[in-house]
């Protein structure tokens, strides 16, 4: 799965001449919702903060064919690249300190407008579904770790949707900085409610976008 990723980013890096490469880095705040064999849910852990990093091409999809686009008139994008992310939580069982710290490798597709609010400052919205698997995990239950590399509930492949909100300044006609809020969900799967884990992530992040 790993060459998967490297491909893909090779791809996007040839591809970028044709509208813009965008790179951002944040941290997130995840919660773990959890239910275990009995129906029970889990309610001692409590997000932790994690890196949050992604690298994406963006494209245009549909604007307005004019030099001098109106003000509140939005530009269609969508955007494909991948992310990495740390998912963490905390809490504590029974008088035992649990810590969770897992890294997560995927890949994101996103669409929404982008919409001028004056010359310099635009704020982009965008739906998001992604994929994404734990490639590193590990417990810390009483200051003893135990790797989550064979538990399923970690390791499978998993389904994300949500948004994001972004707020972007035009630098220049090559460079815009932004700052952005996304939540995303993993998707409940057929065992859900049961024995069922999902990451309920939310991220502020900075990045940069370049059109060469």
């Amino acid at each position: 799965m790993r060459k998967l990723f490297l491909l893909l980013a090779c791809f996007i890096l040839n591809q970028a001449r044709a509208q813009e490469l965008v790179f951002e880095v944040g941290g997130n705040a995840t919660e773990y919702q959890y239910q275990n064999l009995n129906g029970v849910i889990v309610d001692f852990l409590k997000p932790s903060s994690g890196l949050h990093a992604q690298i994406k091409r963006e494209n245009i999809l549909w604007q307005l064919a004019k030099e001098d686009k109106p003000l509140f008139i939005p530009t269609l994008k969508y955007a494909f690249g991948f992310t990495y992310n740390q998912y963490n939580a905390v809490g504590t069982t029974q008088v035992l300190a649990l810590s969770y710290q897992t890294d997560h490798i995927g890949m994101i597709g996103e669409i929404g407008p982008e919409i001028p609010i004056n010359q310099a400052v635009s704020i982009d919205i965008k739906g998001i579904i992604s994929a994404a698997k734990m490639w590193n995990g590990n417990q810390l239950i009483d200051n003893q770790f135990m790797p989550l590399d064979e538990q399923t509930q970690f390791t499978k492949i998993r389904i994300y949707s949500g948004y994001s909100i972004a707020l972007v300044h035009h630098l220049s006609k090559f460079v815009s900085g932004f700052v952005k809020f996304q939540a995303l969900r993993s998707v409940k799967e057929p065992d859900y409610p049961v024995n069922h884990l999902r990451y309920l992530p939310n991220t502020f992040s900075l990045g940069i976008k370049i059109n060469p």
